[in-house]
């Protein structure tokens, strides 16, 4: 299941924002850099470089893995702008590992 619209971060000017301004957080096989935003609903942009994955199939399939994770925890989060950046172990690992190293890292926002 894909976010909503109103969950994700679209513009260019928006990632170079959270890059800049940005608090960064560290997990096993996930970075994040977070900030606060005024909208009072989370935002997402993941990332996923071709030096962690070099097809464009496994790019995709972590992409869908972690906006999963997310999804059903989005009402936790409050008003964040949120980029999560995949390191270079994450295509060893489960799925059940990338939620559960999310899951610990997005407690580390709060």
């Amino acid at each position: 299941m894909s976010l909503n619209k109103k969950n994700r971060l679209k513009k260019k000017r928006d990632f170079e924002d959270v890059f800049k301004k940005g608090k960064a957080v560290k997990g096993s096989f996930l970075f994040i850099k977070h900030k606060n935003n005024e909208l009072g609903a989370p935002r997402f942009g993941f990332v996923v470089s071709a030096k962690v994955a070099k097809k464009a199939v496994e790019r995709n399939k972590i992409r869908r893995i972690l906006s999963e994770a997310v999804g059903g925890r989005i009402s936790d989060l409050g008003g964040h702008d949120i980029v999560v950046f995949a390191a270079g172990k994450i295509t060893a690992a489960h799925k059940e590992d990338i939620v559960k190293d999310f899951l610990e890292v997005i407690k580390k926002i709060r």
